[in-house]
């Protein structure tokens, strides 16, 4: 699973190990990862990028990610007219400065820096690699903004990967099954909708009740090693064919036809936050969640032009967010899930360059566990 980051830059950074997770290195057994780090659009729109700095932690310890700096790598992936300039030594860092020929603007997933040959080192820990930009909104008056993002070295031994649904989509009224890789030394814990299971002791599991309406799947493992507890999240979602609709406010200008009798209650199982459309002036809100669920993002488009995009996401707290970032000339839809825990406070965000005029952003909420909902801010 990767991970985004996002404090104050202007830019946004999708960071993903290679392997995932990494697992520290042993005597016999020497680990060697990489980092990818994808530079996108930050929440506050287009901005220029004049370079961009990753600072690895060298050392044996717990917040450091590596031992030997001298065989650190550099490279540039999915963009032209940029430069990866040779690593060096800052005290306990190893630098790597990555720039294109002259500022770039950023408008959507401009590039991905790559940091490779890493030996990761022998103890297991949380290190924190540092992300220093030099941005600008309007291609003037750069200034350096730094972004912090752990990067999480798990035991030698621990497994978890291929968290996947036997069927991506199943009928309304039909169970999912579920199935995952995970070592034994590792606690699992399943959430979903407003419940959770202890599955440590199987790697396939059946829903326990018929799903009705599209359910977003939050699988934790988590072990404690070197006196840490580390945990490690996948997170995936089933669709619902034909599936049941909460429906906050409709307004309907024509015929309708109902089919069955009317159904007791409502559908608790997910929450609709917010959606939007191309015109919409409206400020997006911001909620606090009240207990951990997983939000769900959809950008639909029905014309975007070439060369324009279009974005809906979330940014939690004070760091993390989630984008989804469509490019014309083409129609799209496309989603995205998060996993975010109590208390945090989610900002809504969406961006339509003016030339669109059909499409709709849409945020779900699907609670895990017993909870009340979201509130707005």
């Amino acid at each position: 699973m990767s991970m985004t980051v996002l404090a104050d830059s202007l830019l946004s950074y999708t960071i993903e190990p290679d392997p995932n997770p990494l697992t520290v290195s042993t005597a016999k057994d020497p680990v060697c990862g990489r980092l990818d780090i994808t530079v996108g659009l930050g929440d506050s729109g287009p901005a220029y990028c004049k370079s961009v700095k990753v600072r690895i932690p060298i050392g044996a310890g717990d917040s450091s990610l590596t031992e030997n700096r001298a065989q650190l790598t550099s490279a540039i992936v999915g963009a032209s007219g940029w430069t990866a300039r040779p690593g060096f030594a800052d005290g306990t860092w190893q630098v790597f400065e990555f720039v294109p020929q002259r500022p770039v603007q950023v408008t959507g997933s401009a590039v991905t820096l790559v940091v490779s040959q890493i030996e990761v080192n022998k103890t297991v820990g949380e290190a924190d690699i540092e992300i220093i930009e030099e941005t600008s909104p309007t291609n003037g008056s750069f200034t350096s903004k730094t972004t912090e993002a752990c990067v999480t070295k798990f035991p030698a031994e621990f497994v978890f990967r291929n968290f996947r649904p036997t069927k991506v989509m199943v009928c309304n009224g039909e169970k999912a099954v579920l199935k995952w890789d995970g070592s034994a030394d590792a606690a699992y814990t399943m959430f979903w909708d407003r419940n959770s299971q202890d599955v440590s002791n199987v790697r396939e599991w059946t829903t326990p009740q018929p799903l009705t309406a599209p359910t977003g799947f939050m699988l934790q493992a988590t072990v404690t090693a070197g006196g840490q507890t580390l945990t490690h999240t996948l997170t995936t979602v089933v669709m619902v064919e034909r599936p049941d609709l909460e429906v906050g406010h409709l307004d309907i200008s024509g015929r309708t036809t109902f089919r069955g009798g009317p159904l007791e209650g409502l559908i608790q199982d997910r929450m609709y936050l917010h959606v939007t459309r191309p015109g919409n002036t409206d400020k997006t809100p911001s909620f606090r969640t009240q207990g951990p669920g997983i939000i769900r993002v959809q950008l639909s488009i029905g014309t975007l032009p070439a060369g324009q995009i279009a974005r809906a996401g979330v940014k939690i707290g004070n760091s993390q967010t989630t984008t989804v970032v469509l490019s014309g000339p083409a129609p799209y839809t496309a989603s995205a899930v998060e996993p975010i825990k109590a208390g945090v406070t989610v900002d809504l965000d969406v961006y339509w360059p003016d030339q669109i005029f059909s499409g709709d952003a849409w945020w779900w909420w699907y609670p895990l566990g017993p909870q009340e909902p979201p509130v707005r801010i």
